[in-house]
């Protein structure tokens, strides 16, 4: 029984993509897409990864820990009535990893706070912002839970000869 109307509902008959999905996976995989664009940039006078990491550690670091929204992020581009009705049950839990992320990345960022001795950075700042109000996100949306406990049905093929 579907919770919310029709107008939330894609052509496939399931929950669509809330807006704030979109933006959580962007902020978790901002290391991923930090790293497309300088490698697309190919500018030796913007160095795009020195601006936003202190240092190759720092960038590594970041990559592991949004290594963890790649699974989430996998199986959501899986998400379709063409994909395995074995993916759904696991589909359900993929809130948890993104939490566990968010946390992580706040907690890097803390820590990369501390190593400045709390002197104010902006850029640390408006990331911790963002990663708090995802972290509120995730724990307090009801469309989300019923986004993520939602999977596409296959499609049945009706030949007619």
């Amino acid at each position: 029984m579907k919770q919310y109307g029709p107008e939330y509902w894609d052509k496939y008959g399931v929950y669509r993509t809330p807006i704030g999905f979109n933006l959580t996976l962007v902020v978790l995989l901002r290391a991923y897409l930090l790293w497309v664009f300088s490698a697309l940039a190919r500018r030796p006078d913007l160095d795009l990864m020195s601006l936003f990491f202190q240092s190759k550690t720092h960038f590594f670091v970041s990559l592991g820990i949004g290594a963890i929204a790649l699974v989430p992020t996998v199986f959501f581009s899986l998400r379709r009535p063409s994909s395995s009705q074995k993916l759904a049950k696991y589909w359900r839990y993929m809130r948890w990893p993104l939490l566990f992320t968010a946390i992580a990345d706040l907690t890097w960022l803390t820590m990369q706070a501390s190593q400045s001795h709390y002197q104010f950075s902006m850029y640390i700042a408006v990331q911790m912002v963002m990663l708090v109000w995802v972290i509120l996100y995730l724990l307090k949306s009801k469309y989300l839970g019923c986004f993520f406990n939602d999977w596409p049905e296959p499609e049945q093929q009706s030949k007619t000869k």
